[in-house]
């Protein structure tokens, strides 16, 4: 038998726990919860022509009751008498809207949903008044007593008429007795609709919506139902019953399900785009960090190499001056003395051309270079340029010219400096043979090569000669050719060409650049 006492003992833990809920609130089937509902309070609640209670507030605290597994029953009564008999203690439970005068003498619940306000007023009569909360003072309006509508029309001068039945206010509404009348905007729709009412017209208030809540003098009891509307809210069943036109917290307004996937696409697009933006302003930002780093290296070397450059003639100056001040006059022959004074003005020179180079390169490098393009004769600069050069070189280098030109449209400032310097390249390091000078137009631009027979580039130089010292030591006093290709690398860099240099087989150097230009006219 022993089985038979461990199924039984089964049945009943299984009997207690199913009454433990009901009973630790004191409710039973011999006792049952009294639920206090309005006889005519359409959607909400309601008393049938059958006498059974209906709508909406009966469906959803069945649902209710019966998830806490609370056995009820209802009582009916009229609208006002309702809140009496639940501070009385002749009903449990009844549902209504939240007063903060009542907070502290009952029990509310959380929010089952809102309640929106409207206005309804005979259609047409916009037109000659209007029915904005400011604009009501001297107005008859009807409402069913609330003391906030009662406070505000008040305030601005309203004529009161408090009513218990609105579907009788609604009806006297469209026959004159009224000038608008104030409800909710779910008893709205349902008493135009239900009765069948033309002509009139409804708009929403700028009154704080209303809270709908249970409301009992059981604490316990309020608990428990705040704790299931948790989990009926979550489940969507609030919304099921009640439907998105009373529960939505936008104002009452139902909004479509292609809204809020629109809505949420928006937001998904806004973070790729986003996390897009973020992803490239990151790589512009290394790219930066990669640059200034770069740009302090090159600062570094490039004052090392140029504070080389300055003491050099420096020296040279101080070391011939001391010597000279500090040897006597009768040591020194007058050919020794014309010597030093030489050397010192050539240094001096030196030292001058290259501090001149440096604020030229100065002024490029911070954007003052300006460029002022017209109409010019490439033949004729070119022809110009030669024949300053002829006057640089050593006995015996010729200086040819050789190509076709034409009209175009350039700086030519900036050409003549650009080919000059390299002009000046080739006549310093060629001490016989021939210099070329060539031109062409083509790429719609113009194209400048100086190619000499000198010593040709040292292999230390070949990969930095247009280089703005960035190497060190690469500067050395008998190979660099000092700022002057630096400051062509610059001017052609902003004009938007392009520079080289080039070691032929045959021996020597070729320096080569290339501008735009706008073609004007070719030479045949």
């Amino acid at each position: 038998m022993k089985w038979y006492s461990q199924i039984c003992l089964s049945l009943l833990l299984l009997t207690l726990a199913t009454g433990v809920r009901a009973g630790n609130l004191g409710y039973s089937k011999e006792h049952p919860l009294l639920m206090g509902i309005d006889r005519d309070y359409p959607p909400l609640e309601f008393v049938d022509e059958n006498g059974k209670p209906s709508g909406l507030d009966i469906r959803f605290t069945e649902e209710l009751l019966k998830r806490l597994d609370i056995p009820y029953t209802y009582s009916p009564n009229s609208w006002e008498k309702i809140s009496d008999d639940v501070l009385n203690g002749k009903v449990d439970l009844a549902m209504m809207v939240y007063s903060t005068y009542r907070k502290n003498i009952t029990n509310y619940s959380r929010q089952v949903f809102r309640l929106y306000y409207q206005i309804v007023y005979r259609a047409g009569e916009e037109k000659h008044q209007r029915f904005d909360i400011r604009d009501l003072g001297g107005k008859s309006i009807a409402y069913m007593s609330s003391r906030p509508i009662t406070d505000t029309l008040t305030s601005v001068g309203a004529v009161l008429n408090v009513v218990t039945d609105l579907q009788k206010a609604f009806i006297a509404l469209s026959k004159g007795k009224y000038d608008a009348v104030i409800c909710f905007r779910y008893q709205t729709k349902y008493i135009i609709e239900h009765n069948k009412l033309k002509g009139l017209r409804a708009e929403d208030m700028t009154l704080t919506p209303r809270e709908y809540c249970y409301v009992s003098k059981s604490k316990e009891l309020i608990e428990a139902i705040n704790a299931e509307l948790d989990k009926m809210d979550a489940e969507g069943i609030i919304t099921g019953i009640y439907g998105d036109e009373v529960t939505s917290q936008f104002g009452g307004i139902h909004i479509p399900e292609w809204v809020w996937y629109a809505i949420a696409a928006m937001i998904v697009v806004f973070l790729l785009a986003f996390i897009i933006a973020q992803g490239r302003y990151q790589k512009r930002l290394r790219k930066e960090m990669e640059r200034a780093q770069r740009s302090e290296h090159l600062k570094t070397v490039f004052l090392g190499n140029v504070s080389h450059a300055l003491r050099t003639p420096l020296n040279s100056i101080i070391g011939f001056s001391e010597l000279m001040s500090n040897t006597p006059d009768d040591s020194l022959s007058q050919e020794e003395r014309q010597q030093m004074l030489k050397l010192i003005n050539d240094n001096g020179q030196q030292l001058l051309y290259f501090i001149d180079e440096l604020l030229q390169l100065s002024n490029i490098e911070a954007n003052d270079l300006t460029y002022n393009r017209i109409d010019v004769n490439l033949s004729e600069i070119m022809e110009r340029l030669a024949a300053r050069t002829r006057k640089k070189t050593a006995p015996g280098v010729e200086v040819k010219v050789e190509g076709k030109g034409g009209c175009v449209y350039v700086d030519p400032n900036m050409m003549e400096l650009v080919t000059m310097h390299c002009l000046d390249n080739a006549a310093k390091h060629t001490h016989s043979g021939t210099i070329t000078l060539s031109y062409t137009i083509e790429d719609n631009g113009v194209r400048i090569a100086v190619k000499d027979t000198g010593e040709g580039l040292p292999p230390s130089l070949r990969n930095n000669i247009f280089a703005l010292l960035t190497e060190k030591n690469t500067y050395v006093q008998d190979e660099v050719p000092g700022l002057g290709l630096s400051i062509c690398k610059a001017i052609v860099d902003r004009s938007g060409g392009r520079i080289g240099a080039e070691s032929p087989p045959e021996g020597g150097t070729v320096l080569w650049h290339w501008v735009p230009a706008k073609i004007i006219r070719r030479e045949g």
